[in-house]
């Protein structure tokens, strides 16, 4: 056989050997799993069906309403807000940080994008650490919302990227509820939190005629979101997505809690009604550490039974149960099935790789 020019007859009849050594192994042995160490080859035993793999993306926030609101907002770029980073729960941290850019928000600030502190049960190896955003949210979703939402408000990735941060002033420290109080606020609370902090500002007795870094005390709770309008707070929140392992488990469990007991879900459709509850206990053993006010409620007696309560209220007959304490997973399913209502939990949703 003659060969094209440039082509070296060595290396093809190579070629063809392997190939035909490939041939003869999936003629006769058929190989139905392959090895998955191979780079090109990690996803060949994955399930192939037409499964969705994550229902709970959506694309980058372009709200009218926080654009309306950043229009009409005066902003100062000289004023640039870090956030204190939160740690804690999924739901700790996520309120943590929306309070955190709301504030720099009312106040006209320039944002570097906050940080997390890493959870703490990671064998006490990286306990207290803190890391990129990435940990628990989608960051270029932040990035890129912000961007299209509130344009006006600069985002910096990085504090190394701030304007003229050679000249900066010494970073200084602000709880942002020691300016003025969050209780009996009306719906006026942006533009007096901001009045208030420009007052406190200039009796900082800042120096350089750089840049200004306010780092914002964790707030947790503490903005009131309720001043600033149904449409604002209903998009508001959709500045932080969970990143894509996360939203993937999440709809894995969704299908086949949906399979296991034949539940109507539409998972093109997250807005079913009285179909499914979603219950996090979130008990406390230590029960001195909590204020009067919530230690009445930080038991498993207490929760589990405002839970089933509104279980049976509503008609729903199905459960999944989440908990930082194990054994109460276990403890609520057998109470949940004595009111004759199905509980599941990750555990059972969850199997295998």
């Amino acid at each position: 056989m003659e060969l094209p020019a440039g082509v070296n007859r060595r290396y093809a009849s190579i070629a063809i050997f392997v190939l035909a050594i490939v041939w003869i192994w999936v003629a006769f042995d058929r190989p139905y799993t392959f090895p998955t160490h191979i780079p090109w080859n990690i996803y060949s035993n994955a399930p192939q069906s037409d499964r969705a793999t994550d229902i709970f993306d959506y694309p980058p926030l372009h709200a009218p309403s926080i654009k309306k609101l950043c229009a009409e907002t005066q902003w100062n770029t000289s004023v640039v807000f870090t956030c204190q980073e939160p740690t804690g729960t999924f739901a700790e941290v996520r309120t943590s940080l929306l309070g955190c850019v709301r504030l720099a928000m009312a106040a006209g600030g320039s944002l570097v994008v906050p940080r997390i502190v890493v959870r703490d049960d990671h064998g006490g190896i990286l306990a207290g650490n803190t890391t990129d955003l990435a940990y628990m949210f989608d960051r270029e979703h932040f990035v890129t919302s912000m961007g299209l939402s509130c344009p006006q408000m600069r985002i910096y990735k990085t504090g190394f990227g701030i304007e003229d941060g050679e000249n900066a002033n010494e970073p200084v420290t602000l709880q942002p509820e020691a300016i003025i109080k969050t209780v009996e606020v009306g719906d006026r609370f942006a533009g007096d939190w901001r009045a208030a902090f420009y007052k406190w500002l200039s009796q900082q007795g800042l120096e350089r005629k750089g840049p200004t870094i306010v780092r914002l005390g964790d707030s947790y709770l503490k903005y009131p979101t309720a001043t600033d309008g149904e449409a604002f707070q209903q998009h508001f929140g959709k500045i932080l997505k969970a990143r894509t392992d996360a939203r993937r488990f999440a709809t894995m469990v969704l299908q086949n809690l949906a399979e296991m007991y034949h539940e109507p879900l539409n998972l093109k459709d997250l807005m079913l009604q009285n179909v499914l509850l979603g219950v996090y206990l979130s008990t406390e053993i230590k029960l001195d550490i909590l204020s009067e006010e919530d230690r009445q409620n930080a038991n498993y007696e207490a929760q589990s039974k405002l839970y089933l309560g509104h279980a049976m209220r509503k008609n729903i007959s199905l459960i999944y149960v989440a908990s930082a304490h194990g054994s109460e997973i276990s403890r609520f399913i057998l109470d949940a099935n004595a009111d004759e209502i199905d509980a599941t939990s990750k555990v059972d949703l969850l199997k295998g790789k």
